[in-house]
Order: C-alpha cells, then structure tokens, then sequence
C-alpha cells in the first residue's frame, strides 16, 4: 500500500449526478485538475468501507440528529487492478464546526480479527505505521471508543472511485458509483445505490472552475449524504426510505453518558475549543 496522509482537516461538498454520465463528469474534470492514481495504471479504483456502530446504532442515531460534534469509526481498504491491499485504513472522522476532521492508522488485514476482539496490537500496530506522526495515539483513541461503547461492524459498502487531487492538495474531488451495500448484523442481505455521487475536499477558497462545472454539469448539491446512512436506512429501517437523513422524534434521542465520555476521549487526539453540550 502506498504511503497516504493519515490527518485531514477540510470542508466537504456533496453532489448527486443524475444528468451525466460517470465518463462525462470525468472527461469535464480532466480539464481543470489531473487524476489521482493510487497504484498501478487503473484511474479507477475499488474502494470497500466497513463502518462500526453500537446494536442499538448509536451512531446512525447521533447523525440523524443533526447535533454539532459527531463522530464515526470506519476501516476501509482499497482494491487496485482487481486485488485489495495488504491493509485497512482505520479511521476516525470527527464533525465539528462544520469542518470535517480525520485521524487514521493503517492496520495489516491480518489483524483485523485480533483488532475487532479489542487485543491489544500497540507493537504491531507501531511497526506498521513507521514514518505516520500521531497513528499510534489514533491507535489508542479509536480502540477505547470501541470498547468504550461496544461498537460492532454492522455496515460494509463498495464501490468504484476515480479522484483527481493536484499536487498542493488543496482541492480534492471523487466521484464514486456502484455503491452496494451489506448488511453485518442479523441475516445477510445488500442494496445498492442508484446514483454517482461527487465529493468535493476543499481547504481554503473554492476555485473558480469549481462553480463553473457544478453549474454546467447541474450538480445537485446535497445539505446532507451519507453513504452510512444510506446503508443503514436500506438495510435495517427500509420504512424509513433510503434518503431520508433526518430524525423521526429528536427527542428520543438523548445523548448517552457514554458518548460524552467518548468526546473526552477524542478532544486528546483532535483538539477542539470548546466540548459540546449536552442537548
């Protein structure tokens, strides 16, 4: 796998693309910023996510409601050329203040099993990220929280990306399609997704050419996507319908005392000015 950055801190735009086609928008991105390969010669590359949560989702719960400081853990490898990498990218991304915030470590797919069980994995987990500031600590962070709220796999997605990423790194977007989805807990199932969906990752003033090709393309920009919950309202509250992102009763939804310990948790790893109240 190739070195990637492990710590982000960015704004996220999201679009629906219903009137182009997958070529289309990748012919008109060409234009204005180059194709990020990950490995090999294939501009298009797999991706699969498996997202953790409580029995109870938790964490689906918190995102409905909407509430200033949410989190969510997921571990995701990439497939290029048709084979996956020898590692998961365990993440840890933070909403707060409107900015998207990551830390992540790499962890060999070997000791995926042994990482689920809550072994600890601290020397390994060392050796495998050499040379990345801060995974160690992620590490840490993210095993706590897991145990902490006993978070389980309970959704995997895949599907086909191709990025285009200058070399500042300023401007990143992805366009992803094929998005099914697998259910983890209860009996198998999967759903897809029937749209492509643009993201773009911006630090700093969107270009120009930016607002120019979400124009001409009709972009639909979305107040709110999550492929997570997509998955979620799919596969185990389908009554719900697949896109709808907001909460049924807020008021059923408190906030758990575990969850404002898991915020004292990751205010050591990401700071943040002040911790968010309880609603």
């Amino acid at each position: 796998m190739s070195k990637k950055e492990l710590n982000f801190k960015r704004k996220e735009k999201k679009y629906l693309i219903l009137e182009h086609s997958f070529d289309q928008i990748k012919e008109e991105l060409e234009q204005h910023i180059p194709v990020q390969i990950f490995q090999g010669e294939n501009c298009i590359s797999g991706i699969e996510t498996t997202y953790m949560d409580t029995k109870d989702f938790l964490l689906f719960r918190e995102y409905l409601c909407r509430r200033d400081f949410r989190f969510k853990i997921r571990l995701r490898r990439y497939k290029n050329d048709g084979v996956f990498d020898e590692c998961y990218l365990v993440e840890l991304k933070v909403k707060w203040d409107k900015m998207s915030l990551k830390r992540r470590f790499t962890l060999p797919a070997r000791l995926l099993p042994a990482f689920l069980k809550g072994e600890n994995l601290k020397k390994e987990i060392k050796e495998a990220n050499q040379g990345f500031s801060g995974a160690q600590k992620t590490y840490k962070i993210i095993a706590q929280l897991i145990e902490l709220n006993h978070f389980v796999p309970v959704l995997r997605s895949s599907y086909q990306r191709i990025a285009f990423q200058k070399k500042t790194k300023h401007v990143r977007v992805t366009v992803d399609q094929r998005v099914t989805h697998e259910k983890l807990l209860g009996k198998p199932e999967t759903a897809t997704l029937d749209a492509v969906i643009l993201e773009s990752k911006i630090s700093g003033k969107s270009p120009k050419w930016h607002k120019k090709m979400v124009n001409k393309l009709s972009l639909l920009r979305q107040d709110r996507f999550s492929k997570f919950a997509t998955g979620i309202n799919s596969l185990y509250f389908p009554q719900r319908g697949k896109y709808n992102f907001n909460a049924d009763n807020e008021a059923d939804y408190p906030m758990p005392d575990n969850l404002l310990k898991s915020i004292e948790l990751i205010n050591k790893v990401i700071k943040i000015k002040e911790e968010p109240k309880q609603e």
